[in-house]
């Protein structure tokens, strides 16, 4: 590794081959452009060999493993954080570490930077090295703006994917460093699960969102409820829609609400402000239904329908099992 940059990939091995493969994929890609090696942190009981394999064909350099019996509970952020800080205690030169991308990662780059006090790039799209140093670039406003963050510290811990790792080295990795930890690890949480009165899923982490806007009265509202119901998706609604009192507050989607990332997005009679857009990751497929051909929401969608919800929706539902 460089002795003036470099990055550390922390996988939690309870996370699965998926987390996995993007950590290294992202590592590799960032390395390469940046001109330096990357490490590897290992949180877990113990390491398959599949695993070291997977290491030494992707191209790392030195692996760590931190071995805790806490450390195989991948819900127990907390723990993940505190091995993570107790192992990276000898980082020299201006470093970054890459948590596996996704909800999960994002949630524990934050335990990470609270454990570290090192800043938080967070969910960035791209990371790059020049002369100043680390430079991380973020969506914001739904992917419609980039936001550029320099890192001035040390250390700072960022999230994104660009592919899965590529094989670029033949070989087998010797045996990780294992690393004892001196301090104990925080507890697994506990977690009280109660009933919901909603019948449908939450906005946040859905496949797909129906949403309803302005547009929509209170009968169109129980249709969207029903089509996201039959399509095993989420109800979503604008600020609007919340402010008429027909969607609670927790399902609407914007600016001032909440953000998702579905695969896709059924917008009906929503007319497309920048507030409403920015609650709406760039990589969603938008389809919208609105009757004003001019509405700014069919100038980002994907696909665009012209009609009264009225007249589409029922006979949507009609083609729907019930």
């Amino acid at each position: 590794m460089s002795a003036t940059h470099g990055i550390v990939a922390v996988i939690p091995l309870a996370w699965g081959e998926d987390a996995l493969v993007a950590t290294l994929g992202t590592a590799q890609q960032v390395s390469a452009s940046a001109g330096c090696g990357f490490d590897v942190l290992l949180l877990g009981e113990d390491v398959p060999a599949q695993v070291l394999q997977r290491l030494a064909s992707a191209g790392a350099g030195a692996v760590r493993l931190a071995q805790h019996s806490a450390l195989a509970d991948a819900q127990n952020q907390p723990a993940l954080a505190a091995a993570t800080a107790q192992v990276l205690g000898d980082l020299s030169g201006q470093q970054v570490l890459l948590v596996p991308p996704g909800a999960d990662g994002e949630e524990l780059a934050g335990h990470l930077a609270a454990q570290l006090d090192a800043p938080l790039l967070g969910r960035c799209q791209q990371l790059l090295w020049d002369d100043a140093g680390w430079l991380a670039e973020r969506a914001v406003w739904g992917g419609r703006k980039t936001l550029e963050l320099r890192l001035d510290a040390p250390l700072g811990v960022a999230c994104l994917r660009l592919g899965k790792a590529q094989a670029v080295a033949a070989g087998e990795l010797a045996e990780p460093q294992r690393v004892a930890l001196s301090q104990p690890l925080p507890p697994a949480m506990l977690i009280e699960q109660s009933r919901s009165e909603q019948r449908l899923a939450p906005v946040q982490g859905a496949r797909l969102v129906v949403a309803g806007g302005r547009g929509v009265n209170e009968q169109g509202f129980a249709l969207l409820e029903e089509l996201a119901a039959r399509l095993d998706g989420a109800l979503g609604g604008s600020l609007p829609a919340v402010d008429a009192g027909l969607v609670p507050v927790a399902r609407q989607v914007g600016i001032s609400g909440n953000f998702v990332t579905a695969g896709v997005y059924l917008a009906v009679g929503i007319s497309g402000t920048p507030q409403h857009l920015a609650g709406i990751s760039s990589e969603t497929c938008i389809l919208a239904v609105n009757k004003d051909p001019a509405a700014d929401i069919f100038k980002v969608a994907n696909v665009g329908v012209v009609a009264e919800w009225e007249q589409l929706l029922p006979v949507l539902l009609e083609q729907l099992p019930g």
